[in-house]
């Protein structure tokens, strides 16, 4: 919106991958007999980084995507979990959740996100995104 008018202009978006907001575990899930699923899990959840992305998503109008990898054991009720207890424990700076197949499938998509401002993620993977990485503290 500028000057009162309603545009179709889309909030600029940064991507944010899972391992950012908290300490991600491995858990084993029976499911059935003699059949074990691992799954993930968010143990603890960082909430400096949590309130830094939220104060960065109000104060630029940022759209910000919580990101995950099916190749790490995240399926997107997992994620979704994640997004509710976010939303309950602290306030929720996500506005989307989106679990990619592996890293490769997030980096493939990037050039044609004309929004996409940034993906933040951990020191060891930022450099495979190219211009597009970021990390938490340079934002």
């Amino acid at each position: 919106m500028r000057g009162g008018d309603i545009s179709n202009e889309t909030s600029p978006k940064i991507v944010v991958v899972i391992d950012v907001v908290g300490t991600v575990v491995t858990e084993e899930v029976n499911k059935g007999f003699l059949r074990k699923e691992q799954i993930q899990r968010v143990k603890t959840i960082d909430l400096k980084n949590v309130s830094q992305l939220w104060n960065l998503g109000n104060k630029y109008g940022l759209s910000i995507e919580l990101a995950a990898f099916a190749s790490d054991g995240w399926t997107q009720e997992t994620l979704e979990e994640v997004m509710e207890k976010l939303e309950r424990r602290v306030s929720n700076p996500f506005n989307y959740a989106e679990v990619y197949a592996d890293i490769e499938e997030l980096i493939s998509v990037l050039p044609y996100r004309a929004n996409l401002k940034g993906v933040v993620d951990v020191q060891e993977r930022v450099a495979r995104y190219g211009s597009y990485g970021v990390e938490l503290n340079n934002l």
